[in-house]
């Protein structure tokens, strides 16, 4: 089994050290199709750079351990793909062991998902933001963002970091356009510690996999609660993880877009919103 190419991006990018965010994203509904999708998720993991290329090392142990290519969550909890070989027990056992990894390697959680149709139909009430906006997904994306500069607002000594989103995502370029935008911005890029961006494929990535654990593992809880069900144990475990998650509905879409005055900040260095003490992981 090959290694981890991130590897070999974050030497390019961090070669005395840093941190590193990674982003994934997933959609859920009824049919459990991408395309029409009532929900989305973004989610990202924050990692220092040497523990990320940890994860990498016990991530392919594991994968090799029962002789799976690459380890997706919703193929995982399905007995899909190359899961159908596993029985339902060997597929929990992987899972759990694929949530240690990264309640042990990331010192970071963000996740938001949002209602599809709250927030179109908010855009569509705000031209001005919609052109900025074009898709939840790009949404969706700058929260995540702006949750990592939140998150190094709390943690000012962080030097460097590396942003990885997952490749071959047709809103992949709407992403690009995001950082680069906001990257050109001199302050922008002092305020986010900004060392470059990278989109890696998810079947290659051990860190990518993992985000993709944390974005299938917050949409599905996201949707057991809006039906009524109870979180499951293996969600419950994962967020004992320092995690800042949260669901966007048309008001909340609406409250950021005007009442947070979204497009005057994204020029200044500083949080999009007041961060209450403690809502962000200070590192020791």
């Amino acid at each position: 089994m090959p290694p981890d190419p991130l590897g070999l991006v974050l030497s390019g990018l961090l070669p005395f050290g840093g941190y590193v965010t990674i982003q994934c994203q997933a959609f859920f509904d009824e049919s459990s199709s991408h395309e029409g999708a009532a929900i989305l998720c973004l989610a990202g993991l924050i990692f220092k750079k040497s523990e990320a290329i940890k994860l990498g090392h016990e991530w392919r142990k594991v994968l090799q351990w029962k002789d799976l290519p690459y380890f997706r969550m919703v193929e995982c909890a399905h007995g899909n793909g190359p899961f159908a070989n596993l029985s339902k027990p060997e597929r929990i056992e992987v899972a759990t062991r694929m949530i240690e990894i990264v309640k042990r390697r990331a010192v970071q959680a963000i996740a938001v998902t949002v209602d599809n149709a709250d927030f179109l139909s908010v855009m569509a009430e705000h031209p001005r933001a919609a052109r900025v906006y074009k898709t939840a997904y790009t949404f969706c994306t700058h929260m995540v963002i702006a949750g990592v500069g939140s998150w190094i607002y709390a943690n000012p000594k962080v030097g460097q970091m590396a942003y990885f989103f997952e490749d071959g995502h047709a809103s992949a370029p709407q992403s690009k356009s995001i950082m680069n935008d906001l990257f050109a911005v001199p302050e922008k890029a002092e305020q986010y510690r900004y060392a470059g961006y990278a989109f890696v494929p998810k079947r290659k990535s051990y860190a990518v996999q993992a985000a993709d654990l944390l974005a299938w593992q917050w949409s599905k809880d996201k949707k057991n609660q809006l039906e009524g069900r109870p979180r499951r144990k293996d969600c419950e475990s994962l967020l004992h993880l320092h995690h800042n998650t949260g669901h966007l509905d048309r008001d909340g879409v609406e409250k950021i877009i005007v009442q947070g005055r979204l497009m005057e900040k994204i020029r200044r260095a500083g949080p999009i919103m007041p961060l209450p003490e403690g809502m962000f992981r200070k590192l020791p």
